[in-house]
C-alpha cells in the first residue's frame, strides 16, 4: 500500500452518531409505590462532542446513561434514537463502567491483544495489523511503557486508559464512560477527560457521568447536561453556565467555580429552583458558545480582546498537535468479529493462561491436595485392609468427600463474584456471548479438577491400604471426580446469586448440612421419612454410597481380621452394606442422580448468571 493511500486511511473517521432523546421518563418499584427517577427529560448529545452528565447524588445520572446503552429498559418510556439506524448504531457502541475490572494476571499487551482476537476476525485484520494497531493505541494513550506490566500492578490513570484501549480496538462510534474520575487525582482526572476530548474530535459522541469536576475539567466538556430531582436543570456549553444561571436570578460571586456554584443552585442551596431551571433549560440558545458572539466582545477593552484571541489560538493549537486516536489502516476496514467458535478457542486459551499463572490456584492447592492426602494416608494406616478397623475405613470416605467438596466450593465461591465484573463488560460491549463464556469456563475448569481429585485419592487410597483392584479403584474415583465438579458447579452457584461476604458463610451451612445427611454421622436406616427424602438433596450422600459400594460389593471377600482379634463384626463385606443400609444400592444409579445434580448446579448458574448480567 503506498504512503498516499496509507495517510489517506489515516484521515478516516468514525461515521458520526447523534443520540436524541425525547420524553424520557423512569419509575421503579419501591415496595408498594412507584417511585420517578427521571420526568420526562429530552436532549441530543452530538458526534464530536464531549457530554459531561452533572448532578447531585441520586439525581439520576446513572440511571440515564444506564438507559442509553441499554442496561436499564424496565420501567422506561419515552424516545431514544441512535442516528439514522438506531440498532445497528446501538451495537456500534461501547459502556466503560466505573470500576476498572482486569484479569490481572495478564500484562497490558496480552489483555489488547486478545480483545483484538475477540472483537476482530482475521479475515478483517490479520496478526500483523492487530499488533500495529495495539502498538498505535498504546503509544498514543501513553501505555507503552507499561505494555509489559500486568494489569493488577497499573495506577488508577493507566488502568482508566487501558479500558478506553480495549474499547477503542474495533473503533465504536459512541463511547459513554460512568465517572471516569472517580478515584484520580487532579492531574490524571485532566489527562482522562484531555483524551475523551481528543476521542471526540475525531467524531466519535463521547458522553460521561461526573460528579463535581474543577474548573480545568469543567471547560474541557463542549456539552454539559444537568440533572436535578429527575429534571433536567440545565444544557448547554460550559461556557454559558454564568450567563444562563443569571438569566434566572442566581448571580456566580467572582473566582467561584462555576461547575461547584451551578450543582450548589440545583441542590437548593440557595432555594428551591428546580422548576425554573428546568423551564429556561429548554431553551436550545444555551448550546450555543456565547463566547463566540460578537455582542460579547462588547465593553471589552483592546487588552481584553487580544488576550482572549491568543487564548483562543493557544487552545486551537494544542488541539492540533492532539496525537490522533484514530487507529491506522487495517482499523479504517470494515470490521467483522470472528465466529462464535473461534471466540470459544479463545476464551479456552485464557482460562488455561489464568489458571497456571495464579499459583493459589493451582501450585498451592495442588501442594496442599498432596500434603493432606499423605496426613489422611498416615492417619487412617492400613484401615482398608482390617476388619477391625472399617468403621474407621468409611469414616475416612466422608472425610474425603468432605475435604473435596469444600476445598473446590471456597474457591468458586469466593472468586466467581470477582470475575462476574469482567463477564458483564466484556459481554456487554460485544466481545462475546455469555454462553461461550460460560462453555470455556466449564471446558477449562473441569481437567483441573479431574487431576486434583486424581492426585489426592490415588495418594489416601493406596496409603490407607484399600483393595488394589482396578475396577473397585476406577468407581472409588469416579465417585470423588463427580463430587469435586458437583462442588464447583454448587460454589460458583452460590458465588452468582449471594455476596463474598454472604456466600462463605451460607456455604458453610450448607455443606454442614450435607453432611448430616451423608449416611455415616447418622446410618441412612435411623432417619425417619421425612429425613431420609431430604438425605437425597445431599451429593454427598451419593458420593458416600458409592465409595461405599465401590470397594464392599460385587461379591468382595472377607477383609483380614488380625490374628491376637477373636472376633472382627465387619470381617464380611456384605454386614458393613447391611450396616449403612446400602445393600440394595446400585452404583450405576447413584452416578446418574449425582449427572443430573451437576447439571442442574450448572443450568441454574447459567440462569441466574443471565439474569445478573441482563444479558
Amino acid at each position: 500500500m503506498s504512503l498516499a493511500s496509507q495517510d489517506k486511511l489515516l484521515k478516516k473517521r468514525v461515521k458520526p452518531v447523534d443520540i436524541q432523546f425525547q420524553d424520557l421518563s423512569y419509575q421503579v418499584q419501591v415496595q408498594k409505590e412507584k417511585k420517578t427517577i427521571l420526568k420526562r427529560i429530552s436532549g441530543t448529545f452530538r458526534a464530536g462532542q464531549l457530554t459531561a452528565i452533572m448532578g447531585p447524588s441520586g439525581a439520576g445520572k446513572s440511571s440515564l446513561l444506564n438507559i442509553l446503552t441499554g442496561v436499564t429498559k424496565k420501567g422506561v418510556s419515552g424516545n431514544i434514537n441512535f442516528g439514522e439506524s438506531p440498532t445497528k448504531s446501538r451495537k456500534n457502541c461501547s459502556y466503560i463502567m466505573q470500576d476498572d475490572h482486569f484479569h490481572s494476571w495478564f500484562t497490558v499487551e496480552e489483555t489488547m491483544l486478545l480483545a483484538a482476537q475477540l472483537k476482530i476476525s482475521n479475515e478483517s485484520m490479520n496478526m500483523k495489523e492487530k499488533k500495529m494497531l495495539i502498538e498505535h493505541l498504546l503509544d498514543t494513550l501513553k501505555l507503552s511503557q507499561a505494555k509489559q506490566t500486568r494489569a493488577g500492578n497499573l495506577s488508577g490513570g493507566q488502568k482508566k486508559r487501558l479500558s478506553i484501549a480495549l474499547e477503542l480496538i474495533d473503533n465504536p462510534a459512541v463511547l459513554f464512560l460512568d465517572e471516569p474520575t472517580t478515584g484520580l487525582d487532579s492531574s490524571a482526572s485532566s489527562d482522562t477527560i484531555q483524551l475523551l476530548q481528543t476521542l471526540a474530535n475525531e467524531g466519535r459522541t463521547i458522553v460521561c457521568t461526573i460528579h463535581q469536576p474543577s474548573t480545568h475539567v469543567f471547560n474541557l466538556f463542549n456539552h454539559i447536561y444537568v440533572l436535578s430531582q429527575g429534571c433536567c436543570t440545565y444544557q448547554g456549553t460550559p461556557h454559558n453556565t454564568i450567563d444562563f444561571l443569571r438569566a434566572v436570578g442566581l448571580e456566580c460571586p467572582t473566582y467561584h467555580n462555576p461547575a461547584d456554584f451551578l450543582l450548589e443552585c440545583v441542590n437548593g442551596e440557595y432555594g428551591d429552583h428546580t422548576e425554573v431551571l428546568a423551564t429556561a433549560a429548554r431553551q436550545p440558545e444555551w448550546r450555543h458558545d456565547h463566547t463566540q458572539d460578537p455582542q460579547h466582545l462588547e465593553g471589552l477593552s483592546g487588552e481584553e480582546i487580544a488576550k482572549m484571541s491568543e487564548l483562543q489560538r493557544r487552545a486551537e493549537g494544542k488541539k492540533l498537535l492532539t496525537p490522533s486516536v484514530t487507529p491506522p489502516s487495517s482499523v479504517s476496514k470494515h470490521i467483522y468479529p470472528p465466529p462464535e467458535w473461534m471466540r470459544l478457542w479463545l476464551l479456552i486459551g485464557r482460562c488455561h493462561v489464568q489458571f497456571f499463572r495464579d499459583w493459589t490456584v493451582t501450585h498451592l492447592k495442588l501442594g496442599v491436595h498432596i500434603a493432606c492426602a499423605i496426613l489422611i494416608g498416615l492417619l487412617y494406616g492400613n484401615s482398608g485392609s482390617n476388619a477391625t478397623k472399617q468403621i474407621a475405613n468409611i469414616g475416612s470416605f466422608t472425610v474425603h468427600n468432605t475435604y473435596l467438596w469444600y476445598t473446590t466450593m471456597m474457591p468458586g465461591l469466593l472468586r466467581f463474584p470477582q470475575e462476574i465484573s469482567i463477564v458483564k463488560k466484556e459481554t456487554f460491549n460485544n466481545w462475546y456471548k455469555l454462553r461461550t463464556y460460560y462453555m470455556a469456563g466449564l471446558i477449562t475448569s473441569t481437567p483441573v479438577h479431574i487431576m486434583f481429585s486424581m492426585t489426592y485419592i490415588t495418594i489416601a487410597y493406596l496409603m490407607t491400604d484399600q483393595p488394589f483392584e482396578i475396577d473397585r479403584f476406577a468407581q472409588f474415583l469416579l465417585a470423588a471426580i463427580i463430587v469435586t465438579i458437583s462442588a464447583d458447579a454448587f460454589g460458583v452457584l452460590l458465588g452468582t446469586v449471594l455476596s463474598p461476604l454472604n456466600g462463605p458463610f451460607v456455604g458453610a451451612i450448607l455443606t454442614s448440612f450435607m453432611l448430616i445427611f451423608s449416611g455415616f454421622l447418622i446410618l441412612l436406616t435411623h432417619m425417619s421419612t421425612l429425613m431420609r427424602f431430604l438425605s437425597y438433596l445431599s451429593p454427598i450422600r451419593y458420593a458416600f454410597e458409592c465409595m461405599i459400594l465401590a470397594l464392599y460389593s460385587n461379591n468382595r471377600g472377607n477383609i483380614p481380621c488380625p490374628m491376637d482379634v477373636l472376633y472382627c463384626h465387619f470381617k464380611k463385606a456384605n454386614t458393613i452394606l447391611r450396616s449403612f443400609g446400602v445393600e440394595d444400592g446400585n452404583f450405576g444409579m447413584n452416578i446418574f442422580i449425582m449427572i443430573l445434580q451437576l447439571s442442574a448446579f450448572r443450568v441454574l448458574t447459567y440462569i441466574m448468571l443471565k439474569r445478573k448480567l441482563g444479558v
